[in-house]
């Protein structure tokens, strides 16, 4: 709604939408300040859940319209894409907010994914911050004592949420996807494309780690059977069953049946921007 989060006042920008920020502002007052209210409420609204592209060939979002156009004799796809056209004719920088900004996960959401996806995630819920290791480049110009690793292996896939935070050594994987300096202030954080983000995707011990463990939990789900092993892998790393596309490229890449070449598949899900990016 306004570019300048920091500064509402005469240097800042003029928000596009001021009458929605002044009823939003009473809605937080109203709801007893509470963000959890305020994040729910925009959540919930169509306006954040429309898409920030046209909808892929073969993915219904709304089953009705579909049926509808389709008994009218209108193709839906066709009339998905003359939407999205006049979309960005109408409103190329989207202020007026018809369409989802594309925007790519923070570190935290983007570490806690690959947990997740690969069944490692501890959702323990309070407790004092956890220093999981570090690579061994990092510790290796690190002082004695200066980054105790917590020796509870469990905690150390906890959330990011419970990461401790020390000023002068940040968390590798959440420092290369904009982090922000904790020694400053910060009102919105930055988003970079650089190419140390791939390589730690795909280089990392995290990266690893995490594919390493989703490949044995599609092995013990559905061992032997590759195309269970697609679908389930998509599901549990992108939230949807494969497409055909997906499916055909996925069992090539996997026709020779190696448990290297599930590795690498996985490895690649987690490395995909459908994975690290919201549109």
């Amino acid at each position: 709604l306004v570019d300048t989060p920091s500064d509402l006042g005469a240097m800042g920008e003029w928000p596009t939408h001021p009458e929605l920020l002044d009823w939003l502002a009473c809605e937080f007052a109203a709801r007893g300040w509470s963000l959890k209210a305020m994040h729910r409420l925009m959540v919930c609204s169509s306006v954040y859940q429309t898409m920030g592209h046209p909808h892929p060939v073969g993915r219904i979002v709304n089953p009705s319209s579909a049926a509808s156009d389709r008994s009218n004799g209108t193709d839906y796809q066709s009339v998905l894409q003359a939407r999205w056209q006049k979309l960005i004719a109408e409103d190329p920088r989207n202020e007026l907010l018809g369409r989802m900004r594309r925007q790519r996960l923070d570190g935290e959401a983007i570490r806690d994914g690959m947990l997740s996806a690969a069944g490692l995630l501890n959702r323990e819920a309070g407790g004092p911050g956890v220093r999981p290791p570090l690579p061994q480049e990092v510790t290796s110009t690190l002082l004695k004592n200066q980054w105790p690793v917590t020796e509870d292996a469990g905690d150390w896939h906890r959330r990011s949420l419970y990461l401790f935070v020390r000023r002068n050594l940040p968390y590798p994987l959440l420092s290369v996807f904009d982090r922000p300096d904790t020694n400053q202030s910060c009102p919105a954080r930055n988003e970079t494309t650089i190419a140390p983000q791939a390589l730690h995707l795909l280089n990392s011990g995290f990266a690893l780690e995490c594919a390493e463990a989703l490949a044995d939990r599609l092995e013990h789900a559905a061992p032997g059977d590759t195309p269970r092993q697609i679908e389930l892998a998509t599901l549990l790393t992108l939230g949807h069953p494969p497409d055909e596309t997906e499916r055909h490229a996925a069992e090539a890449f996997l026709a020779g049946g190696s448990r290297e070449d599930l590795l690498d598949y996985c490895l690649a899900l987690f490395n995909l921007n459908e994975f690290v990016y919201v549109d």
